[in-house]
C-alpha cells in the first residue's frame, strides 16, 4: 500500500514535525485493526475504521472509548509503558498535529494511546532467537513470568456465575459464531481437513466435558485476563520482578473468550506462540509451572482445546490481514502462509490428547514430579491430582503448618496423614475418570501397597495404569529440595529427608501392565514427551 492510499491523518504523522517532541524519524507499522507510529522513544496508536464482527469501530467516539480501555486495562501489567490517551486534531491551517488539543480553531479527528517505547531485542520471542543469551536468562523470564501471571490472575475480577455467558452453552455458541466467520478460508489459507479435523476434535471433547467449563466458572476460574498473550507482548527489560511487562492486552471486545475467559485460555496462548515459534517443549513447561504454581487441579484437562482455540484464532486473524488491501503484497503472502501453519498447528492439538487412564508418578522428593506431571497434564489433557495440595488442604483444616518441612515436623506427614492424603487422592481420581478425563496421581507413593491401591481403582474404572518413577541422585534431590525451600523462606530438614530416602521402596517388575523408569535430570517437556507415548490416544 503507498502512503497516498492512507487516510489524511496518518500520511500527516509520517512527518516528525506532527509531534511535541518532534522525533528525529517516524516510522509505521500496520496492524489489521491499527496505526502503529514509532516516533523516537515514544509510541502512539490509533485504531482502524474497520468491523469484522468480533470487532466493531467504525465510528470515532468507539475507537476513542477503545483508547481509554486500552490505556487502563494494560497498565495492570504495564503501569510505566501506558503514558495517556491523546488528541490527534486538524488545525486551523489544515495539517494535523498530536496532543495540540484545545489550539483555536483545531478539530478532534483521531484519538490515540501513547506509550513508552520500549527496547525490540527485548521481546521474549527476539530473545529466544539471540545468538547468546546469558545462560539461564529464558528460563528465569518464565519463571518470573509465572509468577507474575498466577497474581495477575489471582487478583483479577472474576466473571460471575453465569454459564450463558461463560459456561459449556458459551463455549458452544461461540465455536458455532466463529466457524461461521472463518468457514470463507477453507481452501485458502485452511486446508479443508484441518478444518474438519478440528470441528470433530471441539464437538468431541464439548460433548465429554461440557461440565467442565461450568465448573470451572463456579469455581471462579473464569476471569478478565489478558487475551492476547503472545510472546512478543512479554518484555524482559531486566533481571527484576518490575523490569518484567506485559502489554497489548484485549481491550476492544467484552465478549466471552476475547478478555474475559477461562485462565487456561491465557497460559495456552502462549504455550501454543512458543509452539509456533519453533519451541514446543518451551511452551510445554510454561503451561507446567503455571499448572503447577496455582494449584489448578482440572486447568490441564482443557489445555489441548484452549491452545487449539489459540491457534485458530491466529489463523483466523492472519487470515484476516492476508486479504486486506491496505496491507503491502509481500505481507499479506507471509501472512497467508503463516495463517494456513496457524490452522494446521489447531488441528494437531488433538492428536496429542489421551482417553482416560490413571499415570501414577513416582519418586522421592526432590525428583521434579509435580513440574513434570503438570507439563505431561497440559500436552495431554489430563487432570492433575497432586498430593500436596490434598496434603496442604487437611493440614489446614486441623490448624498445622502449610510450609512443606514444618509439614513433616509436625505431624502431616504422619501415617495416619499419610493414609488420609492418599485416600482423598485417590478419590479425587475415581470422580476425574468416572468424568471420562485422564488422570496424573502426584505423590512419593513410596510405598507398594500405595502404588497397588492406585492400580486397582484404575482396573475398576476400565482404564489403563501406568507407572512412572523418576529417579535421581539422593544429594541432587536434596540440593533440588534445599533450593525450592530457600527460595520459600523456609528449609529442609536433611535429617527427615535421609529417613525419607530410606524408607522408600523403589518400583519393582509387575506392579502394573505398563511401568517405565526414567532419568529425574532430563528436563520435564522431555520426561513428558515420553510418558505421552505410552499413554493410549483419545481417538479424537
Amino acid at each position: 500500500m503507498t502512503n497516498d492510499a492512507l487516510p489524511d491523518y496518518v500520511r500527516a504523522l509520517l512527518e516528525p514535525a506532527a509531534y511535541p517532541h518532534a522525533p528525529a524519524s517516524v516510522e509505521l507499522v500496520q496492524t489489521h485493526i491499527s496505526y502503529v507510529f514509532l516516533a523516537g522513544d515514544v509510541v502512539y496508536k490509533t485504531k482502524k475504521p474497520v468491523d469484522f464482527g468480533f470487532i466493531q469501530q467504525l465510528d470515532a467516539e468507539t475507537r476513542r472509548r477503545f483508547c481509554e480501555a486500552e490505556l487502563r486495562l494494560n497498565r495492570r501489567l504495564a503501569p510505566d509503558v501506558y503514558l495517556d490517551t491523546v488528541a490527534i486534531t486538524r488545525t486551523a491551517g489544515g495539517g494535523y498535529a498530536v496532543e495540540r488539543e484545545g489550539e483555536a480553531g483545531s478539530e478532534v479527528v483521531e484519538h490515540a494511546v501513547k506509550m513508552r517505547r520500549l527496547p525490540d531485542d527485548r521481546t521474549l520471542d527476539r530473545l529466544l532467537v539471540a545468538d547468546d543469551p546469558p545462560e539461564g536468562e529464558i528460563e528465569g523470564i518464565i519463571e518470573r513470568l509465572v509468577d507474575r501471571l498466577v497474581a495477575f490472575h489471582g487478583a483479577a475480577e472474576v466473571v460471575a456465575d453465569d454459564p450463558d455467558f461463560a459456561g459449556a452453552t458459551a463455549v458452544r455458541s461461540w465455536w458455532q459464531r466463529e466457524y461461521g466467520e472463518a468457514e470463507g478460508f477453507i481452501g485458502e489459507t485452511w486446508l479443508a481437513e484441518d478444518a474438519a479435523a478440528l470441528r470433530s476434535y471441539v464437538d468431541a471433547t464439548l460433548g465429554r466435558q461440557g461440565a467442565l467449563f461450568d465448573e470451572r466458572l463456579a469455581q471462579g476460574r473464569v476471569v478478565e485476563g489478558h487475551g492476547d498473550l503472545q510472546a512478543k507482548h512479554v518484555y524482559a527489560l531486566g533481571p527484576g520482578d518490575d523490569e518484567l511487562v506485559i502489554v497489548d492486552c484485549i481491550e476492544f471486545n467484552d465478549w466471552f473468550h476475547f478478555r474475559y475467559l477461562d485462565i487456561g485460555y491465557d497460559i495456552a496462548f502462549l504455550a501454543m506462540d512458543l509452539e509456533a515459534l519453533g519451541r514446543a517443549e518451551l511452551g510445554d513447561e510454561f503451561a507446567g509451572r503455571y499448572i503447577a504454581a496455582a494449584g489448578d487441579e482440572t486447568i490441564g484437562v482443557l489445555q489441548p482445546l484452549h491452545r487449539a482455540f489459540r491457534a485458530f484464532v491466529r489463523g483466523k486473524v492472519e487470515s484476516i490481514g492476508a486479504q486486506a488491501e491496505e496491507v503491502p503484497a509481500d505481507q499479506r503472502a507471509r501472512l497467508a502462509a503463516s495463517a494456513a501453519r496457524y490452522f494446521r498447528l489447531a488441528a494437531a492439538y488433538a492428536e496429542r490428547t489421551v482417553a482416560p487412564s490413571l499415570t501414577i508418578l513416582v519418586g522421592a522428593s526432590g525428583t521434579g514430579k509435580t513440574l513434570t506431571g503438570a507439563t505431561l497434564a497440559g500436552r495431554i489433557g489430563a487432570a492433575l491430582v497432586c498430593s500436596d495440595n490434598v496434603r496442604r488442604d487437611l493440614a489446614q483444616a486441623e490448624g498445622l503448618p502449610t510450609a512443606m518441612w514444618q509439614r513433616y515436623q509436625e505431624g502431616a506427614y504422619s501415617p495416619q496423614m499419610n493414609e488420609r492424603t492418599y485416600a482423598g487422592m485417590r478419590e479425587r481420581a475415581q470422580s476425574h475418570l468416572a468424568a471420562g478425563r485422564a488422570v496424573i496421581l502426584d505423590a512419593t507413593h513410596s510405598r507398594a501397597v500405595g502404588r497397588a491401591e492406585a492400580v486397582r481403582i484404575a482396573a475398576e474404572a476400565g482404564v489403563p495404569a501406568v507407572l512412572v518413577e523418576l529417579r535421581l541422585s539422593d544429594d541432587a534431590a536434596f540440593a533440588r529440595l534445599a533450593n525450592r525451600e530457600r527460595e520459600a523462606g523456609t528449609a529442609v530438614d536433611e535429617r527427615a529427608f535421609r529417613e525419607h530416602i530410606e524408607r522408600f521402596e523403589s518400583v519393582q517388575a509387575g506392579e502394573a501392565p505398563t511401568q517405565i523408569v526414567l532419568d529425574a535430570a532430563r528436563t520435564p517437556a522431555s520426561l513428558a514427551l515420553e510418558i505421552a507415548t505410552v499413554l493410549p490416544p483419545s481417538g479424537g
